[in-house]
């Protein structure tokens, strides 16, 4: 629930929620580095665990670039520095690649995570494939919209700063205590997979949808579960529709505004279902309504589009005005 007054830190109530997954994050974090300094490198073991709780920091990364969850500004540009070091890269990431290029350019050539660049016979490939490749288009637009924003968006660009400073001291910090290898290892290379499964988890919500559909634009995950863990982002067409809402209010904007409007089939009970249907059997990459995706003729390439800024574009920045 919204709070009100300015008597609270936090803008929603339900955003407890996700500074209590930051904690459980690091705390994580902190276990494996001392499994590792007990028993070596069989906590390596370990790597999905951070690896899936990395995810989930993405998606309150996710959360507070759209809405920020403090009242203060001083207290939404630290908590994207925690986020950073919970991600393991600054979270204005986001802007250029989800607030302006995802949103604004929605399987266009403008959406640098658009799912129609893979074209492989075998589905589970596909995902693959558009993991890797988004991963890496990401970096090289965040980069590219850093060069923007540099001159025209000074304090923007000062807040990415102080991000990236927070996560090379993380890391410093970890490899003075465990070494560089078992850092890269152990943090490092489970916050990447993180980021990877970030990519894929949009993949499965955009594939084979319509992106000029006012609802069937996107594909939704209803289980409680899930989305206790990932604060309700499993409602993605509400999202979408509405972007500037607060991710509380998501599954109530589901069942109001889209359920009675979406295609049944972009209602998904089980995400775990839908991927071994999609991706192992029989593996076929469908439409909404059960027709083959159809991709464009001609492939396009991304577009590395670095807009104004995203004030200029009616699209939220974060902690600060980028």
């Amino acid at each position: 629930m919204p709070n009100d007054e300015h008597d609270t830190l936090l803008r929603h109530s339900g955003d407890r929620r996700a500074l209590g997954l930051a904690a459980m994050h690091l705390v994580i974090v902190a276990a494996v580095l001392a499994w590792f300094a007990a028993s070596g490198w069989i906590a390596l073991a370990a790597g999905p665990v951070v690896a899936c709780s990395a995810f989930v920091q993405l998606i309150s990364t996710h959360n507070a670039m759209h809405a920020p969850i403090f009242w203060r500004k001083g207290l939404n540009r630290a908590w994207q520095c925690v986020l950073s070091i919970c991600i393991g890269y600054p979270v204005s990431v986001y802007v250029p690649v989800h607030n302006l290029s995802h949103h604004l350019g929605l399987q266009t050539p403008k959406d640098i995570l658009r799912t129609t660049e893979v074209r492989h016979r075998s589905n589970l490939l596909n995902l693959i494939h558009h993991m890797v490749m988004g991963t890496v288009h990401l970096h090289l637009l965040h980069v590219a919209y850093l060069g923007t924003m540099r001159t025209s968006r000074p304090k923007w660009f000062a807040q990415v700063r102080w991000e990236a400073v927070a996560v090379a001291l993380y890391f410093v910090a970890i490899s003075l205590v465990v070494g560089p290898l078992a850092m890269v290892a152990l943090v490092f290379a489970p916050a990447v997979m993180g980021q990877l499964l970030m990519v894929g988890f949009g993949y499965v919500q955009h594939d084979g949808c319509d992106a000029e559909s006012e609802y069937n634009h996107s594909r939704n995950f209803l289980s409680p579960v899930f989305n206790w863990f990932i604060c309700d982002n499993g409602y993605h067409t509400a999202h979408h529709n509405r972007p500037g809402i607060h991710w509380s209010r998501g599954k109530d904007a589901h069942d109001k505004d889209v359920a009675q409007h979406i295609h049944p089939a972009l209602d998904q009970k089980s995400l775990t279902r839908y991927l071994w249907r999609t991706f192992v059997w029989p593996g076929r990459r469908l439409r909404y309504d059960g027709l083959p995706v159809e991709l464009p003729l001609h492939h396009t390439r991304r577009e590395l589009w670095t807009p104004a800024s995203a004030i200029t574009s009616g699209a939220s920045s974060g902690a600060v005005e980028g």
